[in-house]
């Protein structure tokens, strides 16, 4: 479900005031796939001006679904999405002209919570889990997760599609599930509500590239300074969240919608260290993304990793100086 964009516009006035010609000022419509602290970064960006700071009228929208997302992006109706790599990377495996640009952690801090009856991870057989739309980042994951700990997803447990995180959460607290895949702060929440971590996917070897900037190849080509421009906002939004705990507060209430001061001082403390200061995409470990996908995409063993991920731009504003830049406050 497409959400209300958080700004529309942009004062022409403040782009000339701040050194960028008006003719370079472009609107880009960019979706976000989760309420989760793992978008920070670009909420941030957003609320404190970053994004118009380097021309651009940025217009972000809530669309909690990869399969919804990866379309869109496809036929131009947006230009940019910051979403898991997993839909993604599903989608190129099969053809789709994707590539992503930037990645800001290679950290699951995703966990499997249930309620006091269910004590071990084998004690989900028979169970329900909660997780969100098949392909899904949560949804890969969990599967993951369950092989690990020898279930079989889909015979040994039954995993529904009970939507995003916080529609995860209702079902847990009504009973429509016995468990569910959550992250950030709604397990913060559900901690607080008598639910337990049966199985913390941070704990397991099994790595995963999110929160991902994904573009379609055609615009990157024709519009790629654009999308540089919407980089620098976005790594100066990511310093932010890694720094500047009062404002990066103010805006996860505004976004997750809680006032809850210790679940906000929690999330900011776990994710700070999770965002990376070079949020370059890994080869290795969207490699093992990629076979991930094997059984359900075989075309996806005959693929590499790193025709999915493009490095130049990071790269470019490393080696120009822009993230240094921006660490030193210059």
């Amino acid at each position: 479900m497409l959400k209300a964009p958080i700004k529309i516009s942009i004062a022409l006035s403040w782009i000339c005031l701040a050194g960028v010609p008006v003719a370079l000022a472009q609107t880009l419509k960019i979706p976000y796939a989760a309420l989760s602290p793992t978008y920070a970064p670009l909420w941030i960006a957003d609320q404190a001006g970053l994004f118009k700071k380097h021309g651009l009228d940025v217009q972000l929208i809530y669309i909690s679904a990869g399969s919804v997302i990866i379309p869109a992006i496809l036929s131009g109706q947006v230009e940019l999405a910051n979403m898991s790599s997993a839909p993604a990377l599903t989608a190129w495996a099969r053809g789709a002209e994707l590539v992503a640009v930037g990645v800001t952690s290679n950290r699951l801090l995703h966990v499997i919570m249930t309620r006091a009856a269910i004590k071990k991870p084998e004690e989900l057989k028979g169970k329900r889990v909660g997780s969100d739309r098949y392909g899904s980042l949560s949804d890969l994951v969990l599967r993951e997760a369950l092989r690990f700990h020898n279930l079989a997803p889909d015979r040994d447990v039954a995993i529904i599609q009970t939507g995003g995180l916080p529609e995860r959460l209702g079902a847990l607290k009504v009973g429509a599930v016995d468990a569910a895949i959550v992250t950030g702060d709604t397990a913060f929440q559900a901690e607080k509500l008598g639910f337990h971590t049966i199985i913390d996917l941070s704990q397991l070897p099994i790595r995963y590239p999110s929160s991902t900037i994904v573009v379609s190849k055609t615009f990157l080509q024709s519009r790629r300074d654009a999308v540089k421009r919407f980089l620098r906002g976005w790594i100066e939004g990511i310093k932010t969240a890694k720094t500047d705990k009062d404002f990066t507060i103010r805006v996860l209430q505004k976004f997750l919608k809680t006032a809850d001061q210790a679940i906000l001082d929690r999330t900011f403390e776990v994710y700070k260290n999770v965002h990376e200061r070079i949020p370059s995409p890994d080869v290795t470990v969207m490699g093992v993304a990629l076979k991930q996908l094997f059984a359900a995409v075989p075309q996806a063993g005959q693929l590499k990793a790193e025709d999915f991920i493009d490095r130049s731009l990071i790269s470019e504003l490393e080696s120009e100086g822009f993230i240094g830049r921006v660490y030193d406050g210059r």
